[in-house]
């Protein structure tokens, strides 16, 4: 047992002796890869994820270390994913290295493209089974060998057809007079608009004249004269075309290119055309600025919040309102100036709009600085892109309170004239009650006298007519067309108390062609007799009360029979026309019109007629009482119509009646 226990503590003291040096080799490794000469990187995993990456391959990316271990090759260096990649596979399907020499990429230093050239190898990496878990990069900036064995080597044209294929705009200028020795398609077509025969191996200048005023050319002749590179962002540049002076903004470098006793033989210029962002920019910066303004010079407050409601712009009203700044309002401390009421019951109106991506409009108090609150609207809208989804919210806070205080005010009115009105109604169902038993008097109470006087006059006229003078058959005479006329005023009142009293009565469907041929037929023998003509239109079925309707033609026709003139054959036309728009409110109505070709009257009187014992024409001349056309404007108001009447004298009368349709 005591052999057995030594030999594993044994055992253990080797492990552990193992695997300090194991960590110290790491070490010293990784000291080794950071001092080295060359740029050394290593990736984990297929998607090549920078485990560690030394000073020197740093600076060949010009990125800092923190912007790059932990992340993808791919995402750290977008711009060399389609050239990089197909190798990086290989290496890892193959699990065998890879050897570049002079390898071209285009990297993005200091935020500028250049293009540059690597000698680097991958080296596949294995874990303790064997298999890949990463690869190593070693590799070494041979960019400056390599473009000064193409300026002076036969291999200058594969440099070249690089250039002219790159999607970055790129020229080269030889000499002091900056002669055009190429441009690709992208510098050509895009920004020259020229063709290669009209610029290649003439002078910039000559070219392109404009640019003397510009500071393009000094800036070419100084990276000339120093040999040093040049680079600048969204320089302004004017270049006339074609098309006339167009106006650019440029991402751009200027790099000298040397020969082999380093003396600058040309330049190689390497442009972005970043007009249309550069736009973009402005336009945008000027949006926010008129919006700025208007939203200050507006009586509403304006403000704006992010995606999530958290607010990031007030107009001043805002902030003369409350006494609060933006970085008090910031986010959701503008909550602290709503009314705590109205936060609490509009609060999840607002997060459902935010939920949704839906406007939404709500009432509220707001504080003011001096610690009153004030009612407020506040109206809000999201802003969405292409696809539907929502950048910022934009609102607008309106002052109401006078109009909502007025309302308040309005209602409590309101309240008021309805209990007024219910009073009122309760004192005409007791005036109607009243007007009925009046009817009942006057039905009962006053008609049987005079039937009786009536009654026994005739009788006296037919046993003692003989025995009477002239004199008193005259006054009988008269005491019985007095008893006559006493009877149809009594029964126009009654009329015209039925007409008044309309709580009782019962709507139904009338058809007014048939109410119409029935009044046609009862007054046949004074139509018979006065050889008139009626002539009418189909007319409309209506919602109605049927004998207040058949009372309203007899009236208007009996009166269109009764003033005709003397020798004339009364004509009445009756006409219908369907939802005529007159009244106010654009409601329908149907028009229905009835003329006659009789005596006429004085426009002045058309309203007048409608009153109860107006009369136009003395009692001698046409009989009545005065109160038929009364009882026709009382029907019409009972049926929320309208009754109207023009006339001229010797031409006729028109009257028009209005009955909401439905």
């Amino acid at each position: 047992m005591a052999l057995r226990q030594s030999v594993q503590n044994l055992d253990e003291q080797i492990r552990v002796e193992t695997a300090k040096k194991a960590i110290n080799n790491e070490s010293r490794f990784r000291e080794s890869v950071e001092q080295a000469p060359v740029g050394i990187a290593i990736f984990r995993g297929r998607n090549m994820v920078f485990e560690m990456a030394n000073a020197m391959y740093l600076e060949l990316i010009t990125r800092p270390v923190e912007a790059v271990v932990g992340r993808s090759l791919y995402d750290v260096l977008p711009e060399v994913k389609e050239s990089v990649k197909p190798l990086l596979d290989n290496v890892w399907d193959t699990v065998t290295p890879h050897y570049g020499n002079e390898f071209p990429v285009i990297l993005y230093r200091h935020g500028v493209p250049e293009m540059v050239y690597f000698n680097f190898v991958y080296q596949p990496l294995k874990n303790s089974t064997g298999e890949i878990d990463g690869v190593m990069v070693a590799a070494t900036d041979v960019t400056a060998a390599v473009i000064a064995k193409h300026s002076l080597m036969e291999s200058e044209n594969q440099f070249r057809n690089l250039v002219m294929q790159s999607p970055i705009a790129m020229a080269i200028f030889k000499g002091r007079e900056m002669v055009i020795d190429m441009a690709n398609n992208t510098m050509l077509q895009t920004m020259w608009r020229r063709t290669s025969a009209q610029v290649t191996g003439l002078n910039l200048l000559d070219v392109f004249p404009e640019l003397a005023g510009q500071k393009f050319p000094e800036l070419l002749q100084q990276v000339y004269n120093s040999g040093i590179a040049y680079q600048e962002k969204e320089a302004i540049a004017y270049v006339d075309g074609p098309d006339g002076m167009k106006r650019f903004y440029l991402d751009f470098e200027y790099k000298p290119l040397f020969d082999l006793e380093k003396n600058v033989y040309a330049i190689m210029a390497t442009v972005s055309d970043v007009t249309e962002r550069k736009e973009h920019e402005m336009a945008l910066r000027l949006s926010e600025e008129r919006f700025r303004v208007l939203g200050d010079t507006l009586s509403q407050m304006v403000w704006t919040t992010d995606p999530e409601g958290k607010l990031n712009y007030a107009s001043k009203q805002y902030f003369e309102f409350t006494g609060m700044t933006l970085e008090e309002l910031n986010g959701i401390g503008w909550f602290s100036v709503i009314h705590p009421e109205d936060l609490m019951k509009n609060l999840p109106i607002w997060q459902e709009a935010l939920s949704k991506g839906v406007e939404y409009q709500i009432e509220h108090r707001m504080r003011k600085a001096d610690g009153t609150y004030r009612w407020h609207l506040t109206r809000t809208v999201p802003q969405k892109d292409a696809e539907g989804n929502v950048n910022m919210w934009v609102g607008s806070t309106t002052d109401i309170h006078e109009g909502k205080m007025f309302i308040d005010k309005l209602e409590a009115e309101v309240q008021e004239r309805t209990k007024a009105l219910q009073r009122s109604n309760d004192e005409l169902r007791k005036s109607n009650e009243e007007l009925a038993q009046f009817a009942y008097v006057a039905s009962h109470d006053l008609r049987e006298p005079l039937r009786k006087i009536q009654t026994f006059a005739s009788r006296l006229l037919e046993t003692e007519y003989k025995n009477i003078s002239d004199k008193g058959k005259d006054y009988f005479s008269r005491m019985q067309a007095a008893a006559q006329r006493m009877r149809q005023l009594i029964e126009d009142l009654l009329s015209f108390s039925r007409t008044s009293n309309n709580g009782e009565q019962l709507f139904e469907y009338v058809d007014l062609t048939q109410v119409l041929m029935r009044v046609k037929e009862q007054l046949s023998d004074q139509i018979d007799k006065k050889e008139a003509v009626i002539e009418y239109d189909l007319l409309p079925v209506l919602s109605a009360i049927p004998f207040q309707i058949e009372q309203l033609f007899m009236n208007l026709l009996t009166n269109a029979l009764k003033f005709s003139g003397k020798g004339v054959k009364p004509l009445v036309s009756v006409k219908m026309e369907d939802n005529v728009y007159t009244l106010v409110g654009g409601l329908p109505y149907h028009k229905i019109t009835i003329a006659d070709n009789g005596i006429g009257f004085d426009p002045q009187f058309s309203e007048r007629i409608f009153q109860v014992f107006q009369r136009l024409h003395l009692r001698n001349q046409f009989e009545g009482t005065g109160i038929g056309l009364a009882i026709c404007k009382k029907i019409m108001d009972n049926h929320n119509g309208v009754i109207t009447a023009e006339g001229k004298p010797g031409e006729g009368a028109v009257f028009t009646l209005l009955f909401p349709v439905g």
